[in-house]
């Protein structure tokens, strides 16, 4: 039994010189997957304006407002995984993966 809990431990301690990275894929990800629904969203606010602002609007959102959402979203996705143990560290992030990859299956994009 503890020799289990050693190599738990010490596979959340290769994790955790790569939280950031971690976390910036996880973000990434929830974008690919969940990009379209957020563009149809803002399609439909602004269907109703004309084409210089619409094509202004799509062009901030997906320039600028995609790499906000990912340089603020990673650093509060890491803080979380960092609060994590050793032993809970690589589960989570598998489940994650998992989750978002079971996501993109059903949105079709898998």
């Amino acid at each position: 039994m503890a020799l289990l809990y050693q190599l738990l431990t010490d596979w959340g301690l290769f994790f955790r010189p790569y939280i950031r990275d971690i976390a910036l894929a996880m973000v990434a990800t929830c974008l690919v997957v969940f990009g379209d629904d957020i563009n149809r969203f803002i399609r439909r606010q602004i269907s109703n304006l004309h084409f210089i602002w619409r094509t202004s609007i799509f062009i901030l959102v997906c320039a600028f407002g995609y790499g906000a959402i990912t340089i603020w979203l990673t650093p509060v996705v890491a803080g979380w995984l960092v609060r994590l143990t050793n032993i809970e560290l690589p589960w989570v992030c598998l489940a994650i993966f998992i989750a978002l990859g079971v996501f993109a299956q059903r949105k079709r994009q898998v």
